[in-house]
């Protein structure tokens, strides 16, 4: 997070929906938890601080895709050999995104470690914009709704919550390089299975 718990509470007190929608383009989860907060101390309402959390998310999700379509594809083009990301292969992986690329987006939107990283891929794979924004649009109805209830009845307990979103991004993405590590082992025939 850009800025402290205290810091966020602080700025959106005093700017309110202002600085509430780029803060939820970027920090859309902790910031929704914030904003439940500042419902429970009727700071913030709470049918606007839903709208602006759904439209932040919608925005930075369309970014990540942006920098996927655009930026991607020449990234993994220099990089790719490196790592083994051929054409080949991302065909193949392209393959599986058609056929699941629903749930491949969604688990990215649950997952906050490793998100950001599976919707870039959606627009290097250039998934259909349109699957893929709606995809991440019901997701986001979902998981604001949580997370603005999650703020609302235990917004006292922010930091506590801050600090299990840091540990289960930590963790997921601790899992992702091990996952990776067993996969390029096997590849190059360092690990076998036991």
């Amino acid at each position: 997070m850009i800025f402290s718990f205290q810091e966020t509470i602080l700025l959106l007190e005093q700017y309110k929906y202002i600085i509430f929608f780029p803060i939820a383009i970027i920090e859309g989860p902790i910031v929704s938890i914030i904003a439940g907060f500042l419902v429970s101390l009727k700071i913030f309402n709470i049918f606007i601080s839903y709208i602006i959390v759904l439209a932040g998310d919608a925005v930075g999700d369309t970014i990540l895709y942006a920098l996927g379509r655009w930026g991607g594809a020449a990234l993994i083009r220099r990089v790719g050999p490196y790592i083994g990301v051929t054409p080949a292969r991302m065909e193949k992986v392209k393959e599986q995104f058609d056929l699941r690329g629903r749930r491949a987006v969604t688990l990215s939107k649950l997952f906050h470690g490793i998100g950001m990283a599976g919707l870039i891929t959606a627009g290097s794979l250039k998934v259909p914009f349109w699957k893929y924004i709606s995809t991440c649009f019901f997701v986001t109805i979902f998981q604001a709704a949580v997370f603005l209830a999650i703020g609302i009845f235990f917004g006292g307990a922010y930091i506590k919550i801050g600090q299990y979103l840091d540990y289960f991004a930590a963790a997921t993405f601790i899992i992702a390089l091990v996952v990776i590590l067993i996969i390029v082992l096997r590849k190059y025939k360092l690990f076998s299975r036991a």
